[in-house]
Order: structure tokens, then sequence, then C-alpha cells
């Protein structure tokens, strides 16, 4: 957890920067699509450090839910400690000993290999260092809640570029709206060029196809009275096109 003054591009590198130079740096980062993020600034850092960077959906926190959970927890602590007057680094320490559910390792363990020392009474054999097998444990903690989560959950067919497809807008009582499928950016998640010519980025979950019904034309007969005083019968055609139950006249 770090303090920061702004998020700028510049700053959030420059913390990432002091985190990888003491625990070394990840394979991958993961991150949401803010607009530091998204900069050509960290694009470079990215590809300097070596080191892939994947983002999640707009409007999808599942698909970035551990920070999301963790972020959920540190405010959480960090609101705690302030109410009761309690350093709130205190607080931290005492959640990073503290065993997960599940896992039987505490995230201190999990990162350094040990438990690490806090005011809490313990013996000194408790704070030596002790390699944590925690990784199939991991998995399986991953799998129950994978299972938990599919009970009512489907897949959803993938999308092709070039698909037609009406994408969610966030904006309050927005309509869903036209565009096309531009790209896939992962296996759910899609980059898609409105109407207006906006590019967004959707999860596929955000994402319906657009099914259309071929143009039918339905002629009406129309009488008109001529000047001769006699009647002719004229052909007024009207083409319906019917889409998602909504009819266009032309």
């Amino acid at each position: 957890i770090d303090f920061l003054p702004d998020t700028k591009a510049t700053t959030v590198i420059k913390k990432l920067k002091a985190h990888f130079a003491r625990y070394g740096i990840p394979n991958t980062v993961v991150s949401d699509n803010g607009p530091q993020y998204a900069s050509q600034e960290f694009q470079r850092f990215s590809q300097l450090w070596e080191f892939e960077h994947k983002t999640s959906s707009p409007g999808y926190p599942q698909s970035n839910g551990k920070a999301e959970s963790a972020v959920k927890t540190a405010k959480r602590l960090l609101h705690k400690a302030k109410a009761s007057g309690q350093d709130p680094y205190l607080a931290l320490l005492d959640h990073r000993n503290t065993p997960t559910q599940g896992l039987e390792s505490s995230p201190a363990q999990r990162l350094l290999n040990r438990r690490t020392r806090s005011l809490l009474p313990a013996k000194n054999s408790l704070l030596q260092p002790k390699v944590i097998q925690a990784d199939q444990a991991l998995v399986n903690n991953q799998q129950r809640q994978c299972a938990y989560y599919n009970r009512s959950a489907r897949d959803l067919d993938a999308l092709r570029p070039g698909d037609t497809v009406r994408a969610q807008s966030f904006e309050p009582h927005a309509k869903w709206k036209l565009g096309k499928v531009k790209r896939p950016v992962d296996s759910r998640s899609y980059e898609v060029e409105m109407d207006s010519g906006a590019v967004l980025r959707r999860n596929r979950r955000h994402l319906r196809r657009a099914h259309f019904v071929h143009q039918t034309e339905v002629v009406d007969i129309e009488t008109v009275n001529t000047p001769e005083t006699h009647t002719d019968t004229h052909l007024r055609r009207k083409t319906y096109s019917h889409e998602n139950n909504c009819n266009v006249f032309i």
C-alpha cells in the first residue's frame, strides 16, 4: 500500500519501480483501464522492464477480482484503525500475519517464507524462515470459488471481428448502442467500434449479438382520384426492418 499524491502515470510508475526493486519484476501486471495505465508512458515502462501488462474490462470488476478484493480489505482495515485510533500500519502488519482461510498460511508467509515480527507475543522458532508450498492450496481455493460462481452461469459464444453487436453503456439509464466487433483483447473481452466512430472495450457479458431480419417490402394499395374522373390504383411501398423488436420505417 502506497500513498499517491496524484494518479499520474509518472507517480504510479515510480511507486511500482520501488516495489519491483524490493521484490523483483513480476511476469505479469494486471490493472484496470485507468488513464495512467493506458498511457504510452506506462506501455514504454512495461516494455523496458519486460513484464506483460494486462487490463481488465471496463465496468466488470470481477475480471480483476483479486485486486478489487484487496482494495476493499485495505479500506476496511484503514477505516477501522482510524475509528479506533489505532496505528494503521500495525493493523496492516497484523492482517499480513493472519492465516488466510483455506490456505493455512498468512500473506507474509507466502511472500517471504516466514512470519514477520509484530507486537503479539511469539516464540523465536515461529519467526524462522520456512518454505511454504501453497500453490496447490491456492488452486483448490480458486476452483471452489469458480464452481460456486458457475452454479448459475453459462458460457457465451465467442465473437469474431465484424460481428454486429449492441454494447451496454455505463451511463445511467442509457440504451445499448450498436457497433461492430473490431478485435478480441482476450478470451472474454473485445474492442467494439461504435456507429459514432468511438472504439470501446467491453466484456462479453456487456455485448449482445444484434439479430437482423431480412428487409421485406409490404405493398399497400392506395386509391387516388385522377383529374380524368376515373379511379387509378397506385402502389405505395413501405419497407419494414425489424431488429430487436424495433420497427424502422423507410
